[in-house]
């Protein structure tokens, strides 16, 4: 990591006036911040915000053989629903290289600040200006609880690192307990950017000399852990550190949770965090779920209720044996695994049932209800909302109002279908549910003399 240097008085740099040889900046102005709360003592914590910006969208300008560029941050922090802050900071970055070709003008360059807070919620407030061009600023905020830090056994905030290495230097800003700790506040790692996912926490109020169980886990957005790596660790004093690392090149692109529970020796959970970060790795590709096991991802977040109801809905491809079936099924989990294969099978195609998509016919089960409802049933339990559902919208419908002398009636008719179908619904009772009343359709009510129905 370059040193980052810091300005007194950015207003220096401001007062010359702009060589011709500008460097204008690549994009809109970004940074990053991020923030972890450690413990101070019981009444206040210690919260530390970091920053990450990328040099090449700054605005530099070239003097003495060198480019040149900064950016003011300006921390406020915020009493929830005050509007003085309880604490405002300024800093001023200055980058001096003299070569924007290498690899410094690509990579974030990081710096970090701290606060003591008494417990309560705050407003965070980070604002940032191109110090070269001060019309481009940017603000981030954020709301901040600083807990109260009790008797019991208590786990600070995740510290995601791009680094964490052995250290005397007590002057460096990134020190923290004999340990160089480089926060990562943009939360994006992978092969091209930070292939090593360092990580750092502390842990109050320990029985010492005692051995608790650390498990550190990796969750994918479906909650799934895809890394988990418990251990045993007894600590001397009444405090600690959790300081560990994890390649994570080998781990598909998304979003994922870094989680970390401690336990006692009896397995009980005694506190825990989690940390949200992303993983570019383009070259890890992910295999394909088979249809049913894209079916079981699926249903996993439903309810037993909503597996009923949408088995319901399913009745029109489902096989006699198959209600009988689900209807002895009594747990959610059964059930989820009975859908599983019903789709994955109803997909194919099978008997005389129609082949769809489950996403399309729950889509059409949808437009059913909202085109073909009647008299308080729902649309696609009426005849119009089932042929719709099994078949599609149709491609032609004759509507015939009622007359003195005639019912009103439709007629669908389906091109594609056995070189051409239709079907001819009634409203018999004149209340607006049509009845199918005759199709063309093989294994479909057939009445030559529908006709007289319409008396």
């Amino acid at each position: 990591m370059r040193k980052i240097i810091w300005l007194a008085l950015v207003a220096l740099m401001l007062g010359q006036p702009l060589p011709a040889q500008t460097l204008a900046p690549a994009g809109a102005l970004q940074f990053h911040v991020d923030y972890a709360r450690f413990r101070q003592d019981d009444k206040s914590g210690y919260l530390e915000v970091y920053y990450s910006f990328h040099p090449r969208l700054l605005t530099f300008m070239q003097q003495q053989g060198k480019f040149h560029a900064g950016i003011a941050l300006s921390t406020r922090l915020l009493r929830a629903g005050a509007e003085q802050a309880v604490a405002d900071k300024n800093m001023a970055l200055h980058l001096a290289e003299a070569d924007t070709a290498a690899t410094w003008y690509r990579f974030p360059f990081v710096t970090q600040t701290g606060f003591v807070l008494p417990q309560g919620d705050y407003t965070l407030e980070v604002t940032a200006v191109d110090s070269l061009a001060p019309n481009r600023k940017v603000t981030a905020k954020a709301q901040v609880n600083i807990p109260a830090y009790g008797p019991a056994v208590m786990l600070s905030d995740l510290e995601l690192c791009k680094k964490i290495a052995p250290s005397q230097n007590k002057a460096d800003l990134f020190y923290k307990n004999a340990l160089e700790v480089v926060p990562q506040p943009e939360p994006l790692f992978g092969v091209s950017t930070s292939p090593v996912l360092f990580y750092y926490a502390e842990l109050y109020r320990l029985t010492p000399n005692t051995f608790y169980t650390i498990n550190t886990q990796i969750v994918d957005s479906d909650g799934k852990i895809v890394y988990e790596k418990p251990r045993e660790q007894k600590y001397s004093g009444s405090s600690g550190m959790i300081v560990d690392n994890k390649m994570v090149t080998a781990l598909p692109s998304g979003k994922y949770s870094l989680r970390c529970i401690v336990a006692d020796q009896a397995g009980a959970e005694l506190t825990k965090s989690e940390k949200t970060f992303f993983l570019l790795n383009p070259h890890v590709q992910v295999a394909a779920l088979s249809g049913i096991d894209q079916m079981r991802k699926d249903f996993s977040a439903l309810s037993e209720e909503e597996l009923s109801a949408e088995f319901r809905t399913a009745q029109y491809l489902a096989l006699a044996e198959e209600k009988k079936i689900f209807g002895q099924l009594t747990s959610a989990d059964a059930k989820r695994e009975f859908l599983a294969k019903f789709w994955a099978d109803a997909e194919q195609g099978r008997a005389d049932k129609p082949s769809i998509r489950r996403a399309e016919y729950l889509r059409r089960v949808k437009m059913a209800n909202q085109e073909y409802s009647a008299l308080g049933k729902e649309g696609w339990r009426t005849d119009r909302g089932r042929v719709f559902i099994l078949y599609s919208k149709p491609d032609e419908i004759e509507r015939y109002p009622a007359e003195v002398d005639s019912k009103a009636h439709e007629v669908w008719r389906y091109f594609s279908i056995e070189k051409g179908v239709e079907f001819v619904f009634i409203d018999r009772n004149g209340y607006g549910e049509y009845l199918l009343v005759h199709s063309t359709k093989r294994d479909e009510l057939h009445d030559d003399l529908w006709e007289r129905l319409l008396q």
